[in-house]
Parts: C-alpha cells; structure tokens; sequence
C-alpha cells in the first residue's frame, strides 16, 4: 500500500520551457497517490496544466542588484512559511532561481537543474551554489555530464543524476489529435523557443544546403524573441515557401509524429525533453552534440544521428541521410520507441520519490 505524501514543486512559472513541462508532468503523475502543491513565484505565465494546488507567491524577477537580493529574500521568506505551515514529506525544486531560496528555506529541499551550469551559471549563480547547494537534501542533474561538471565546480557529495521524464501515454495520445494548423505535403521538423542558444539560423543554412530542401518542407514549432531574425534569414535565403513558422503549439505531438525527423540545432541544452518525445511517436531524430543531454539520449546511427554544435555542412548531411536513405531511416524509426521506454514517467517519478 502506498503511503500518501504531501509533495512540494517550487518552479518559477508554468511558461514556455522543458523544466516547467517536466513540473507539469510530474504534478499528474504524483497526484494519482499523493496530495500535490505547485508553488510558483509569477503565476501569470502558466502556458502549462497542472495537477493539484497552487500557490502564487507574486515573486517575479526584478532589475538592479538590491532588488534582485530583496526578491530573493521575500521568496525564501514566502516559502519557509509555507513549509512551515504544510509540513510537506518531499520538497522539490526546479531550477536553480528556485532552488537557492528554496534550500534556504528548507534544508529538505531537493534540488533539481535543468541546464548546463558552465553555459548557464553567472558568477553569482556559482557564487549561491557553492553555498547552498550542499545545504540542500540533494542536488539533482538531468544529465550524467552535468552532474560530472557540478561535481568538478563544487566537489559535491550530495548530487545525483535523474533524467527528464516523458509522459509516453499521454503524448501518443495527444499525437492522435488533428493538429492546429495543416502541413501540406512531407516535412522535417524543429520545435523550441525562438532564442539565440537554439541556434535555429544554423539550421536554416543547413536545410538550405541540403537535397532533402528540395523534397521536404521544415517546420519549426515555437515563439521568442528571435523571430523577426529568422524571418529575415528565411528570405535572404529564399525559404519564403519552404520554411514554416506558425509559432507556439500547446499540442506539438501530431506535427512531430507524422514528420519525416526532428531536427535540435541547439549549441546547448540540458536534457532536452523533445528528442525523448520524438523518438517516444517513433520519429527519428537528428541532433548537435552539444555538451550535455543529447549524447545520452540519441545512438549514433541507431535512432538518429549527432552532429558537431555549430557545423553547418555536417547538419545537412545528417539531415540527407536520416531523410532520404530509406534503410538508415527504418532501422533509426524501429529503434526509436524502444530507445527510451525507460524515460516514462512512471518509472521516473518513483525514483523522485524514492530520493
């Protein structure tokens, strides 16, 4: 018989991003056993659903040095009344603006991140982990590589490595739905926030030079700030009827499922949860190599291929392969559900609770 927790998630927000996706997953999972509550510190942005209750504690970023150490204060303040109110059996927090006052807060918390600290970490972020983060119940990486980069920075001995889930079940089932907006014809796809760690213009080039561009459209799935950019970049290029970016899709499942691979052009992720999904609706992938993330998900020419971070010509030819060899992109499709069965959420929500 399971015994009923009452589980903390401390996030930022439930906007655009694979962290806030991955809290949105977990409050599900755990809420079939247990009592939930999402503690967020800007409730305005919730592009998320979530399971159980919430709480807004109207904490969002301010600009200038004493502001900023203020906020930090009031949401460590905010938050240890909550703990101290609700008694909760597991605390976890997700990313590192969470994190820190959070483990002030509570030395119960367990603390997730979702990036690569030596790409993401200001001086001051190595200056708050370095002291809290061996406060902290325990330190949680998505990626075997991150945890090896903490561990060489702050020589930490309560650090563990979880990787991102996917909720497989809900997610084929979200795939089946007609999608928002009709694709004509075959097509290759990319999906992510339009921002400059994306690399999306490196993509663009690539798609460009490769002979798929003559067969295949490209779709890339997402909003931010760089789109103006890359709709230039389309143009000088001559992609205008090629190349769609219909924006930000709440269901991206059944554009990703029926397309020919994913593309992630990234020049660095944390545990990118859209190669899990891909390859979860049986869609080959093809990814940069970036530091951390891709290299444990993705077998070289088993269910995709990986490329170096940044180089044009060898995107494209990846891209050529994966597309047009019809033996490559079989044996990578048979390959691909299996490659990550063990990345349900199932599974990796009772290793959450088993920390």
């Amino acid at each position: 018989m399971t015994v009923r927790r009452k589980i903390a998630l401390v996030i930022y927000s439930l906007g655009m991003g694979g962290a806030e996706k991955v809290v949105s997953d977990l409050s599900f999972q755990f809420a079939k056993q247990h009592d939930v509550t999402l503690i967020l510190f800007d409730g305005s942005q919730r592009y998320y659903p979530y399971a159980g209750e919430l709480i807004d504690i109207q904490c969002p970023s301010k600009e200038g040095f004493l502001s900023k150490v203020f906020n930090f204060l009031d949401r460590a303040s905010q938050l240890r009344r909550i703990f101290q109110v609700r008694h909760f059996d597991t605390i976890i927090s997700v990313m590192e603006h969470a994190s820190f006052p959070s483990i002030l807060a509570s030395r119960q918390t367990i603390a997730a991140n979702h990036c690569n600290p030596e790409r993401n970490f200001t001086r001051f972020d190595w200056l708050f982990a370095r002291w809290l983060y061996p406060r902290a119940k325990k330190v949680i990486a998505v990626s075997r590589e991150g945890m090896r980069i903490f561990q060489q920075h702050l020589g930490l001995q309560n650090i563990d490595c979880l990787y991102n889930p996917v909720n497989l079940y809900r997610i084929r089932e979200l795939a089946k739905e007609r999608p928002a907006v009709t694709v004509s014809g075959a097509y290759i796809v990319a999906a992510g926030r339009l921002s400059p760690e994306k690399n999306f213009p490196s993509l663009l080039e690539a798609y460009a030079h490769s002979q798929l561009s003559q067969t295949f459209r490209l779709l890339i799935l997402g909003e931010g700030s760089e789109r103006a950019t890359l709709e230039q970049h389309i143009k000088r290029l001559g992609l205008e009827g090629q190349v769609l970016m219909p924006g930000f899709m709440r269901n991206p499942y059944p554009y990703i499922a029926n397309a020919r691979c994913l593309v992630l052009s990234s020049l660095h992720e944390g545990f990118p949860v859209i190669l899990i999904e891909a390859l979860a609706l049986g869609c080959p992938v093809v990814s940069t190599d970036c530091e951390t993330g891709p290299r444990e998900i993705i077998r070289d020419g088993e269910n995709g291929l990986l490329v170096p971070t940044a180089d044009i010509s060898a995107l494209a030819t990846a891209l050529d392969r994966v597309c047009l060899d019809a033996d490559l992109h079989t044996h990578c499709q048979q390959n691909a559900i299996p490659s990550v069965e063990y990345l349900d959420i199932e599974k990796v929500a009772e290793q959450w609770l088993a920390l």
